[in-house]
């Protein structure tokens, strides 16, 4: 078979069906363990273990992803005109599926990060936010109570914005639009350069982020991705020159991390960042190697957890920032892994990926639920749960556990026999009583912690103790 058949079977299978290729959902997955990863490890453990080489690949393996599935999608729905690759259905899908999470998050984050710098907003303010970010970030999608990860998310809402148009570029001439995405990465960083060069205010640091934040920033990995898109065998003619980018990208890599070069004009450095055009090939290749040596769909039982993942990568993002925002209140740092190494905090970690991806992945599926009311409840449970278990898990080790918080713990651990033991979820009536119990037990917990002095901790349980002794018989009046 010549290589003009092998690519019409390809892009057969490409735009066959629904598209479900288990080597993007396997590398979501993986990248997601990376990212987490990489806010939990310090930096002088990671330039310690060739952190670029494996574990910093993650946010460019995702960029490459977005524009590999963005072009797979428009070409399935064989949108042409800008007309219809800017439609509403196109708008309200992203609406829905980005801007409404990001929304919730932002008032459940105000909310847990007010509580836990005292509900005074100008101490969240600079504890949390300042001086890396300034006002001005706010408004690209930064959150007032800030985790790591966070910049990433102006990357993903530029795209929405882009991505029809340079798919539709793409439709006009492949070559040029991929040329184009490196050359508008490298003048956004020659502007970078000039505009900014050193930066010495925390006024510049703003600035920068606004520019590192946009999509256009980072554009030859989600241009790579979109090339791959049309056609991503790996020895095809078409992606040839990847065997030269790769070796030249891996290269630079290798002295950039042990030998430490940076590239620089009279002592400025002139490529910002570690996410640039001379990195983004190493990845793009390692995604190749993936479509092409990786099955288009697997069999094995560990494999649904694994689409499960990758389909919830997003809102396991939104879910680690809070969680990341919360460990950064409590230490003052996100770094949970630094010098001298302790052993134990491998712990941690492992924690951090069960809750943190657990979460998301929940998060996910509570998004698609058709039942609005119902939908409103669980994220009720959500943010007055996960918030809780994580309290337990590191603020609370070795302190005082006040009595809400051990309700709030039983509640989660029953549910969690209703879903896997019992495998009938409650009906929506008899989940909202037991949500406002949860409820309720957050707030009064807050108002332990925040108010009341240890003595009189016994007159926020005493409404507890009713509301469940209410709750259990309006369940046994309504399932008798």
């Amino acid at each position: 078979m010549n290589d003009l058949d092998s690519e019409k079977l390809e892009k057969d299978h490409l735009l066959s069906g629904k598209g479900y290729l288990f080597q993007i959902d396997f590398l979501k997955a993986a990248m997601i363990f990376l990212v987490i990863f990489d806010h939990f490890v310090a930096w002088s453990i990671k330039s310690e273990i060739a952190a670029s080489l494996w574990e910093r690949i993650s946010i460019p393996i995702f960029l490459v992803i977005i524009g590999f599935n963005m072009g797979l999608s428009f070409q399935r729905e064989g949108a042409s005109t800008l007309k219809e690759l800017y439609s509403w259905k196109y708008f309200k899908k992203k609406f829905f599926r980005y801007l409404v999470p990001f929304l919730i998050l932002y008032a459940a984050s105000n909310f847990i990060g007010l509580f836990m710098y005292g509900f005074d907003p100008e101490v969240m303010y600079y504890g949390q936010f300042y001086p890396e970010h300034g006002p001005i970030n706010y408004f690209i999608g930064y959150l007032p109570f800030w985790g790591p990860g966070n910049w990433f998310l102006p990357v993903i809402f530029g795209s929405i914005l882009l991505l029809p148009l340079l798919y539709w570029v793409f439709t006009k001439s492949k070559v040029l639009a991929l040329v184009s995405c490196f050359v508008i990465e490298f003048i956004m960083q020659v502007i970078t350069f000039f505009l900014i060069g050193d930066i010495t205010s925390w006024e510049e640091l703003h600035i920068y982020n606004i520019i590192v934040t946009s999509v256009v920033f980072n554009l030859s990995g989600i241009g790579l991705g979109m090339w791959f898109s049309f056609g991503y065998k790996l020895t095809s003619k078409r992606n040839a020159f990847m065997w030269i980018l790769f070796p030249i990208s891996l290269i630079y890599i290798i002295f950039y991390q042990f030998f430490d070069l940076r590239i620089e004009i009279d002592g400025t450095r002139f490529l910002m960042g570690d996410y640039h055009f001379l990195f983004i090939p190493y990845s793009a290749f390692l995604v190749l190697l993936a479509l092409q040596f990786i099955p288009n769909k697997s069999n094995l039982r560990i494999s649904k957890g694994i689409k499960s993942i990758s389909r919830a990568t997003y809102h396991i993002l939104l879910t680690q920032i809070l969680g990341f925002g919360m460990i950064t209140a409590w230490w003052g740092t996100h770094y949970g892994m630094d010098l001298p190494f302790n052993p134990f905090d491998i712990i941690d970690l492992i924690v951090l990926w069960i809750l943190f991806i657990g979460f998301g992945t929940l998060w996910y599926k509570i998004d698609l639920l058709k039942n609005l009311p119902r939908r409103i409840l669980y994220y009720i449970n959500f943010f007055v749960v996960f918030p809780c278990l994580l309290f337990l898990s590191f603020w609370m080790q070795g302190l005082w556990i006040p009595l809400p918080l051990i309700v709030i713990i039983l509640y989660a651990l029953a549910a969690l026999v209703i879903r896997y033991v019992i495998k009938e979820p409650l009906p929506t009536k008899v989940l909202s009583v037991w949500t406002v119990l949860i409820f309720i037990s957050f707030i009064l917990m807050v108002l332990q912690i925040e108010l009341l002095s240890a003595s009189l901790h016994w007159i926020l349980n005493v409404p507890i103790g009713i509301y469940i002794v209410f709750a259990a018989l309006y369940t046994g009046y309504y399932y008798k």
